[in-house]
Formats: structure tokens, sequence, C-alpha cells
């Protein structure tokens, strides 16, 4: 009899609620394996929450600082995963490769890609821009040597998998690697059209009955500002979004929103309480810039529920326009929002429902399971 294959899952970190750490979650889930970062933070999801029995296994404290927490977690894989010499294969997730080193020559090595680093390729100009001339000077050659050793690294995996065509492109482009394309997976189970026939009461909400809901990432390029702007000139459209403790711009968007009657912010909602956000929404609205393929909008539709979005990069892959929502054209802005919303009321959303729901079963997590078992075997 075959002696079980022993499986890891490496994730960088369980920083805040989002969807690479829901991903990970149900993948350690369907293989049995066992699901190790770089830390666990209580901002995050706990994997008990989505339902994972596996163990469990943190490399180090949690770091919130960015800087620090990219170099950190760079000499904590290098030094602190002597753990992955037990496992026979292992898959490794987001900006993790320094571990491999310590993976056995013969064990099966599977990169994930959900990007190549941002501030390494296609961002670093953005990023660099923030700095002196000859701080940019000392920061882009730290640069230079992370992404040589990032692209050295993709030799030594047997598999690389990326999670949309947008990503798999950009993974040629700036690291001439091909990939197979494998989307990310949605718990159609767990996000499901709506059980009840009317909004249930949460503590501390308001009985908003009908509103739009957001919940992206308090930061410049998620542009949920620019969301704020739209419902602030509509005070009679509601909106619900949610935000990280943490994120960069919660400061002034909850300012913004301060005597806002229409506008109601929650912080890292539970699961339970994030679904029934999202069941009871008109429409939820996603309109990142330069976006890769993102759980956000499939769970959304899983739910029933459109996706006000943009008609750019990953979301061309998963909104069908017209159909499972509206992809907005660049350049947007809140006027174009505004007449967006006010096209896609109740009966529009009520008319999309069934749609929504059969594009979300396209990136099903049984669907997923079955194509990543088949490169497993």
């Amino acid at each position: 009899m075959n002696t079980p294959q022993k499986i890891a899952i490496l994730h960088d970190s369980f920083l805040y609620r989002w969807g690479w750490e829901r991903l990970v979650t149900l993948m350690a889930k369907s293989l049995n394996a066992d699901l190790i970062s770089g830390f666990f933070s209580e901002w995050s999801f706990n994997p008990r929450e989505l339902g994972f029995n596996g163990n469990i296994i943190q490399l180090g404290k949690p770091i919130f600082k960015k800087w620090i927490r990219h170099l950190i977690l760079k000499w904590r894989f290098s030094q602190n995963a002597k753990i992955l010499e037990n496992y026979d294969t292992v898959i490794f997730s987001g900006d993790c490769l320094w571990a491999l080193r310590h993976v056995r020559q013969d064990a099966k090595k599977i990169y994930y890609c959900h990007t190549p680093p941002r501030y390494l390729f296609d961002f670093r100009e953005r990023y660099l821009a923030k700095y002196s001339w000859f701080a940019r000077y000392i920061i882009g050659k730290i640069f230079d040597y992370f992404a040589h050793a990032y692209i050295q690294n993709l030799s030594k995996f047997d598999t690389i998998f990326t999670n949309s065509i947008n990503v798999q492109e950009r993974l040629k482009r700036f690291c001439w690697y091909d990939s197979i394309l494998l989307y990310p997976p949605t718990d159609i189970e767990r996000f499901s059209l709506a059980e009840h026939e009317k909004w249930l009461p949460i503590d501390g909400f308001p009985d908003y009955r009908e509103y739009y809901f957001s919940f992206s990432r308090l930061s410049p390029p998620k542009r949920v500002d620019m969301v704020i702007d739209a419902f602030l000139g509509m005070p009679d459209k509601k909106l619900i979004f949610s935000y990280g403790t943490n994120d960069p711009q919660k400061d002034m968007i909850l300012a913004k929103i301060y005597n806002a009657k229409n506008i109601f912010a929650i912080e890292a909602p539970k699961d339970d309480i994030f679904i029934h956000l999202i069941q009871w929404a008109i429409a939820t609205i996603y309109i990142p810039i330069d976006e890769d393929f993102w759980m956000s909008p499939v769970e959304s539709m899983s739910c029933g529920v459109p996706v006000i979005g943009v008609n750019d990069w990953g979301l061309k892959e998963t909104i069908i326009d017209w159909k499972t929502g509206f992809l907005m054209p660049e350049p947007i802005d809140s006027e174009m929002i505004r007449k967006t919303v006010n096209h896609l009321d109740s009966q529009c959303s009520f008319n999309m429902s069934l749609d929504c729901r059969e594009q979300a079963i396209l990136f099903s997590l049984e669907k997923f399971q079955e194509r990543l078992q088949s490169f497993l075997n």
C-alpha cells in the first residue's frame, strides 16, 4: 500500500482578511495539507473559522510595518522554514520563495503565483518615486537583487500555476516563465443565495434595507475614496463598506463620512456577517487599478449579487458585462459611478441574480479541486 503524500501549503502571511488567505485555507482543507505561514494575524481569517481542521504552523510573530515586514519575512523563510524538509509536496503561495532551500530535492515543488511581486516589477517606479534620488538608487539595487533571486527561484519549481490570464501574461513578460492557468476557487456552498426573505437585523447596523456594498482595502489602488465621493453626492442611495484595522486610507475616509447619513462603515466583519452583507446588497462595487484576478467579484456573484466594476485587467475574466454586472470604461470618476449605481437598481439586480450564480459556479471549489488533484497525481 502506498504511503499517503504529506503535503504542506506555505503562504507568506495571514495579514488581513484578503482573498489569498481564504484561497490557501480552502486549498489546504481540500488537500488535507498542513497550513504554514510566516505569521497569522488576529486581523486575518482564523483558518478554523473557514472549517480547516489540519495543522496550523506559524514561523514567527506578526509584523505590520510594510518594508520591515518584507525584509523580516524573507529572512524568516530563509532561516526558520526547516520544517518543510518533512513534506513530499510543498505548494508555495505569495512572496515566500526564499523557503525553497529547505525543501527536499525529491519533493514535488509547486508555485501558485498570485502575481510576481509588483514592487519588484511593474509597480517598481511607483514605489521608488516616493524617495530621494540617493535612496532610490540604494533601494533600486536591493530591488534588483530581490528580483534576480525571485526569477532564479522560479526555475526550481516542477509546476507553476497562475491565478488569471492577466497574471500569466505578467509572469511571462517580466520573468520569462510559462505557467498553467488555475483560477482560484470560491466556496459556492458558503457564498450562496440568501435563504431568508428579508434582511436580518445585525447589532449596531442601521436598517438600510436597500444598499450597495464595498469590501476592498482602503488604499489608493482600490479607489474606495472615489466610491465614497460618489455616494456623498447621492444622499438617497445607501452604501456599506468594510475595512481593515491598518488600512492606509482608513482615517481619511472615516473622517470624510463622519456626518454622512447614507454611508456606514464596518471594521473587519466576521465571515457570517460579511456573507450576509453581500447577500442582501443590491450590488457590490469593486473598481481597483491594475487588479489581478480577485475573488471578491466571484464571491458576490456566487451570492446572486451583480458587480459594478471597471473594464480592465482581471475583472474582465470574471464579470460578464451587462449580464452579471457592469464594467465601467477607464478613466472612471465619481460621476460615472453615480450613473452606474442609478442604472443598477434593485429590479436590475434581481434580473441578473441567476446569471450571477451560474457564472460563479465556473469558479467553484469542486472544479478547482479536480484540476489541482489532476496535477498532483
